[in-house]
């Protein structure tokens, strides 16, 4: 009972020792130009010449130390208009490809040998509420856009190949004001939060991005997941020398 105290008073500090404020780290998909639902913002925006309105948008990615938040109009757990939600692709070392780079890969929702620039694949499960990680390589297959004129939100999902990770918890949120989700506009939103710290190390630079299976919008983000902090460390440090301690008082009592 004493060593259950124990660890659910250290988890307590643990966690309230993370950050309060969540940063948006949404950055310029490169498609659009002036305002409106086809502007260069990513608020109340969709790809040009694709249909607009608050049920397409995929509006921004929060990032609250390793935790990354999707925000968006869209549905993301049953879809909207028959097209599906994709998965969550992340890149490490700079070269994602996304934008005018990417167009002429292809349409039609094919499976193609290409990563995009990507280096893990987060193949979200909105009926478990989990996700799986796979870290991608030259053999990785991912399926594109359905529409070719949206060839440049591409990649849509994972495929196969690479190498498997792990599989993590996610929540799902819906039925959003735009006071839930920082401002951005629309009246109504749904959200995925998952940890990063689940696979990522501290101190690393990414891109994310996410697209629906239409290719309707393309959401992208630019975060860095934070060095742990020495204090935070220390804690941790002294938490374990407690528990060990208290385990081999235990032990000597036998």
């Amino acid at each position: 009972m004493k060593l259950k105290i124990i660890l659910l008073s250290f988890l307590a500090v643990f966690l309230m020792s993370g950050s309060a404020l969540a940063l948006n780290i949404t950055i310029p998909d490169l498609m659009g130009s002036g305002s409106g639902w086809h502007g260069i913002q990513e608020d109340q925006e969709v790809e040009p010449g694709c249909q607009p309105g608050q049920k397409w948008d995929l509006e921004g990615f929060f990032l609250d130390g390793t935790t990354l938040t999707m925000v968006g109009g869209f549905d993301f757990k049953d879809g909207y208009g028959g097209y599906q939600s994709g998965d969550i692709f992340i890149d490490t070392n700079g070269d994602a490809v996304y934008g005018p780079a990417a167009q002429g890969t292809g349409s039609g929702n094919t499976t193609v040998q290409n990563t995009f620039g990507y280096e893990y694949a987060l193949d979200l499960d909105f009926i478990n509420n989990q996700y799986t990680v796979y870290s991608l390589d030259a053999d990785t297959t991912t399926v594109n856009v359905l529409f070719s004129q949206n060839d440049e939100a591409n990649p849509w999902e994972y495929a196969t190949g690479g190498d498997f990770i792990g599989t993590y918890g996610l929540t799902f949120s819906e039925g959003l004001s735009d006071s839930d989700v920082d401002g951005l506009l629309g009246g109504s939103h749904y959200a995925v939060a998952l940890d990063l710290g689940d696979f990522l190390d501290g101190d690393t630079n990414f891109i994310s991005h996410f697209t629906n299976q239409c290719g309707n919008d393309n959401l992208m983000g630019s975060g860095h997941t934070p060095v742990p902090e020495p204090a935070t460390m220390l804690l941790l440090g002294s938490g374990l020398i407690g528990l060990a301690g208290l385990g081999r008082k235990k032990l000597f009592k036998k």
